[in-house]
C-alpha cells in the first residue's frame, strides 16, 4: 500500500493518507480534506516510512523558522 504526506488546506499541518482514501480528516483541526485535491508533499510505501518523512519535514520547518 502507498501512503501520501499531504498538507491540510485549513491549518497547514502535515498528515498521512492512504492513496486509496478519497477523504481524510485532519487530526489537528478536524477539517475534511479531499485527498485528490490536497497538496502532496511526498509519498511512501509504508505508513512508518511516511511518518518518518513527516517528522523530518517538521524538523526542517522548525530549523528554518
Amino acid at each position: 500500500m502507498t501512503y501520501l504526506v499531504v498538507v491540510c488546506n485549513k491549518c497547514g499541518r502535515l498528515m498521512l493518507a492512504k492513496v486509496s482514501q478519497k477523504t481524510r480528516q485532519c487530526p489537528h483541526c478536524e477539517n475534511r480534506i479531499h485527498t485528490e485535491k490536497a497538496k502532496v508533499i511526498a509519498s511512501a510505501k509504508t505508513a512508518q516510512e511516511a511518518l518518518k518523512l513527516i517528522q523530518a519535514l517538521k524538523l526542517k520547518q522548525e530549523t528554518t523558522h
